[in-house]
């Protein structure tokens, strides 16, 4: 079974478990492998401790007190041992290190105490058991018969310092101390790890099953809502929970959910609208062609000029699909230039002057000229869109006034005119691509208009009222000379 069929709740779940048997194995290691090295080295560490403490109680009239305290608390045989061989003081905790007198072994102590610095430490391996006496005996299990105790062997900690009194007196002070009871304590603390290791495991398991499956769950659902999306219900609802990353992410797919369903309905739009505005221009241009093969006396300039008008028509409604697709997918060449928008708004309402007849109904009020650095293509196209809109849409005894503003380092060109104007229900979208309007149609011109002033650093606005006309209105930064 290859890993990307594995379901991800039981990939999380071996995760927490194989987590959990490392944890134990690492337990396991230290307590059999390490646990005996540690102790060794902190029975060492101890014993060289109280070596120091005792030396610098030397001289003090209570050190018996001191000496019988530590070796009743850590189970140590300490000896103070004088240069002629005397054992001065002694406190016996063990029967396996006891020492009733001076040996040369001793005294051997002493010279590596004092060609190492005036301490010496070492640990002895030795084997058998001790009487009370101390006297020491060889044990062997194969001699016995019955349920008898196995051969024991051990290690012993020696830690050998001379120390000096105030007076001068120099003396060889011997702390023993047999590495015992971490055997002692093994079996005991295998039994505890047992248990432990057990109770550790089925925690593991459950709790794996329990974080998996919260975790798991949500992007479960996340998936099937996801497949329920591309099957084209754009309708889902992506539910997150479990953790904050699985809630961003339900909320980005919602929000991703709710364009898609936004676009699929314009795209459903774009195919009603534009198979409509290419039927009529489309009829028309057949109808009228076939008039004039077919009719007598029908080949004259005025049906060609429809046929003309027809076809200027269709033109435009496939360039501005074009354009729209250019700036929204970043294909457009874009050359930002400095260029006076007074001129270039100027020149547009002279041309619709001339175009629609209507002189004395179409102005432009502007004080002063103003540069901008823009793309200069985007911002006429945008001007002559914002005015061509309010001379179809406005009627021909209506009045269309372009105006230029100034204020806070920005220009602002209006159209206004006194039509019919806008439903306060269509301005929300009305600069959304293949948005209807008004006078019908695929609603191309105002995406142009928005898409192209952005990319310019610009805005642009509405404000309508029905009865009463509408203002459109674009923005630009003012370039400073």
């Amino acid at each position: 079974m290859t890993t990307d069929k594995v379901s991800i709740r039981w990939k999380l779940c071996a995760y927490f478990i194989l987590f959990a048997i490392s944890l134990l194995l690492m337990l396991w290691f230290m307590q059999t492998v390490l646990l005996d090295s540690i102790y060794a080295v902190y029975t060492k560490e101890t014993m060289k401790a109280y070596s120091d403490t005792i030396a610098e109680n030397i001289d003090n009239p209570e050190l018996d007190s001191l000496l019988i305290s530590i070796s009743q608390e850590n189970e140590i045989s300490i000896y103070f041992l004088s240069e002629d061989g005397t054992i001065k003081s002694a406190t016996e905790r063990s029967t396996s290190v006891r020492l009733n007198k001076a040996s040369k072994e001793m005294f051997d102590y002493w010279n590596l105490a004092s060609e190492n610095g005036g301490i010496y430490i070492t640990e002895v391996e030795s084997s058998g058991v001790f009487t009370d006496s101390g006297v020491y005996l060889d044990y062997d299990p194969g001699h016995f018969v019955g349920d008898v105790p196995g051969k024991s062997d051990y290690n012993s900690m020696i830690v050998a310092a001379e120390v000096a009194s105030s007076s001068g007196e120099h003396s060889l002070l011997v702390l023993l101390s047999r590495i015992e009871p971490i055997a002692s304590m093994g079996d005991v603390l295998q039994i505890i790890l047992v248990v432990a290791s057990l109770f550790a495991f089925a925690a593991s398991i459950i709790l794996a099953y329990i974080s998996s499956k919260g975790l798991a769950s949500p992007i479960k659902n996340l998936s099937d809502s996801a497949k329920s999306l591309a099957e084209g219900n754009y309708n889902v609802t992506f539910e997150g929970g479990g953790c904050r990353e699985i809630t961003g992410l339900s909320d980005t797919l919602n929000s991703a959910a709710s364009k898609l369903q936004k676009t699929d309905k314009l795209r459903k739009e774009l195919l009603a609208n534009v198979s409509h505005d290419l039927r009529t221009p489309l009829t028309m241009i057949g109808g009228y062609g076939e008039m004039m093969r077919d009719i007598p006396g029908e080949n004259n300039a005025e049906n060609i000029q429809i046929i003309i008008d027809e076809t200027k028509r269709l033109t435009k409604l496939v360039n501005d699909a074009l354009d729209l697709s250019k700036l929204q997918s970043g294909n457009f060449n874009f050359r930002p230039v400095v260029f006076c928008i007074t001129d270039e708004a100027s020149d547009i309402v002279t041309q619709f002057k001339k175009l629609s007849g209507r002189e004395e109904r179409i102005n432009f009020l502007s004080d002063c000229d103003v540069y901008v650095k823009a793309d200069e293509v985007l911002v006429s196209e945008a001007i002559y869109n914002l005015v061509n809109n309010a001379v179809i849409h406005s009627g021909e005894d209506s009045f269309v006034t372009v105006r230029q503003s100034v204020a806070d380092g920005k220009v602002c060109i209006s159209v206004e005119d006194n039509g019919r104007g806008i439903p306060p229900e269509l301005l929300d979208g009305i600069w959304e691509r293949y948005q209807k309007g008004m006078g019908g149609g695929a609603g191309l011109g105002l995406a142009i208009v928005s898409t192209g002033i952005k990319m310019c650093s610009g805005t642009c606005g509405v404000e309508s009222e029905p009865g009463k006309g509408s203002k459109f209105w674009i923005e630009l930064p003012i370039y400073e000379h």
